[in-house]
């Protein structure tokens, strides 16, 4: 049971009341029979009360409505802030406006009729609201934020602001549009969604933008093509969207998000897991001078005793972290790349585990990175000689030494 009202859904109801009665205003409904027909039954919150005719009057203050209040018989009507309960028993003679008629039945909206079920009153909390009006205050000067907060799409006009609040309060703003009813919450769900999603003026850092989103999916709150919608609570996962897609590309290595970025935005992830371990073999082909392939390339490149890559220093430490990346880059061809270039069609792959896959990737192209080429080859027990260079200077690995009388591949 929905914890809000919809002022679409009761314009609805009034048009489809109205077409059984040949259009004519409602006397035999009044508000506390229209609240319950909406709520399925019965109706025992007092908060719900006064929530239904908040909507009331605000359908009727923008001219989508008119009503009367019937007066008791000592001739004082009823007050709706006092006894919200009676005051809807005495509410009828319901009629939409023209205007009103239009906003029911979805003509002169340039978009669809928004869906009632994409905010349940679920809440958007007061710190991610805090976050957001921190950021806009930061990149504006105080006299700037009036003209932001219009140009986005919000009427501060109509905004039933507090007397303490003021029209640059950008926190402010946003939790009186959360607690302006519907078109509030819509307005709120818009100027936020096209906000994180980067279709205004200005827009989040990638970090706070990340982090919003997160926030937001724990309570129930995803980002779809620029406007939040509702779905399940996200506790405890990662979130699917466009944008924390994005950051988590701009996370990985250079070369990996190069190489992945057109095929995870076009949705083939397991293309894109494919062609980065692809660059992995590649990078190592390149930076050892082997013409090899597979688990051979990689054991050749990473050999324990004379590697043409050298991933560590000559410690015990230094070996065993060598030794360790080449179980890496050896399970990494094994475990991920060889089943995708073996299967004939790619199977799909939940986009946290391609990801985790990518970050596979990321952390062997950094490895390579700071991989380094043996001035010498190893000697009998097993140590280097000096004069180690990185193995992105590029100089052929199959050189002579200096200084030694060992020629290297």
């Amino acid at each position: 049971m929905p914890t809000r009202w919809d002022d679409i859904e009761i314009l609805q109801a009034i048009d489809r009341h109205q077409e059984q009665s040949a259009g004519a205003a409602l006397w035999h409904v009044n508000g506390l029979q229209l609240m319950e027909e909406l709520a399925g039954g019965p109706v025992g919150e007092e908060h719900r009360w006064r929530g239904f005719v908040q909507e009331l009057c605000n359908a009727r203050d923008a001219g989508l409505l008119t009503f009367q209040v019937d007066r008791s018989p000592v001739g004082q009507p009823p007050q709706p802030d006092s006894n919200p309960h009676y005051y809807l028993q005495q509410v009828r003679q319901f009629a939409l406006t023209v205007a009103g008629q239009d906003r029911a039945r979805g003509r002169l909206v340039i978009q669809p009729l928004p869906d009632p079920s994409g905010d349940d009153g679920r809440p958007i909390s007061h710190l991610i609201l805090k976050q957001v009006a921190t950021a806009i205050e930061d990149q504006y000067r105080p006299d700037q934020l009036t003209t932001f907060l219009c140009e986005s799409g919000i009427p501060l006009g109509r905004v039933p602001l507090t007397a303490d609040v003021t029209e640059s309060d950008v926190v402010g703003v946003l939790v009186a549009l959360d607690q302006w009813g519907a078109e509030g919450r819509r307005t709120l769900r818009s100027f936020l969604g096209r906000w994180l999603d980067d279709q205004l003026l200005s827009g989040p850092s990638s970090e706070l933008r990340t982090a919003l989103i997160e926030q937001l999916a724990r309570q129930g709150w995803y980002l779809d093509d620029g406007r939040l919608v509702i779905g399940d609570p996200a506790a405890g996962k990662r979130v699917t969207s466009p944008v924390l897609r994005e950051a988590r590309l701009a996370a990985l290595h250079p070369r990996v998000a190069e190489v992945a970025a057109r095929h995870v935005r076009s949705g083939h992830l397991p293309q894109a897991v494919f062609e980065v371990m692809k660059a992995v073999r590649n990078r190592v082909r390149d930076l050892s001078g082997l013409d090899l392939d597979g688990v051979q390339l990689m054991n050749a490149a990473f050999s324990a005793t004379g590697p043409r890559l050298d991933l560590g220093d000559s410690t015990t430490t230094g070996r065993d972290v060598h030794n360790g990346y080449r179980f890496l880059f050896v399970g990494a061809v094994l475990a991920i790349r060889n089943p995708l270039a073996h299967e004939q069609q790619l199977d799909d792959v939940d986009e946290d585990e391609a990801f985790e896959q990518l970050n596979l990737a990321s952390l062997l192209m950094r490895r390579l990175d700071t991989a380094i080429k043996p001035s010498t080859t190893v000697n009998q027990r097993g140590g280097y000689g000096p004069g180690p260079r990185h193995a992105d200077d590029r100089r052929t690995a199959n050189q002579v030494a200096v200084g030694s009388t060992h020629v290297i591949g």
